[in-house]
């Protein structure tokens, strides 16, 4: 893993862990955001697994109906401290001890309560989607998208299509006039 990659996505994770802890779904969203940047330059599993996965928490975390479930609190300690052991793995620098990390906070679902299991599968593809078409809406083509995070196609075009992503104007600028303006205001 690159250092500047690791050191990133340990940054991430120690917030992580202190937003899973109070169950802050804002600090997990702009921890998703920030991370997919990363994902978008170097285009590494690491980085889209984990701003997947920060998204995906935050959901989880800011819908209430959620709490409700009896393992509630087992599974937020839970995810705590799996973010926690990704943190060491990291800072130790073990990679494979790291994904290892990351492969059992998504077979840990399988050990939750049917009802909030079937909820967290949904919120965990629906997140995949998500962080796919934000990788897109950097320039990455959808094949390309898609194969990363291992959604299908079809299913990115049709959650692109409905966010108008496909729309954004690609490389407008300022016309020449205004970026004089702006560089003589700069010398004044």
């Amino acid at each position: 893993m690159e250092e500047r990659v690791r050191r990133d996505i340990l940054e991430v994770l120690i917030g992580a862990v202190r937003a899973a802890r109070r169950e802050d779904a804002r600090a997990l969203k702009s921890l998703s955001d920030r991370t997919i940047h990363n994902a978008s330059i170097h285009q590494d599993q690491y980085s889209l697994s984990v701003s997947v996965l920060m998204y995906a928490l935050a959901k989880l975390y800011g819908r209430e109906r959620y709490v409700q479930f009896k393992l509630w609190v087992k599974f937020c300690d839970t995810y705590a401290g799996l973010l926690g052991l990704a943190v060491k793995k990291l800072e130790d620098r073990d990679d494979a001890g790291f994904e290892e990390v990351l492969k059992n906070i998504l077979r840990h679902l399988t050990r939750t309560e049917k009802k909030l299991r079937e909820y967290v599968k949904d919120v965990f593809q629906k997140a995949k989607v998500s962080k796919a078409s934000r990788l897109h809406e950097h320039g990455i083509s959808l094949g390309r998208t898609a194969d990363l995070l291992g959604v299908s196609e079809f299913e990115l075009m049709e959650y692109v299509g409905k966010t108008y992503i496909a729309d954004m104007p690609e490389g407008v600028t300022l016309s020449g006039r205004e970026r004089l303006k702006i560089a003589r205001k700069l010398f004044r």
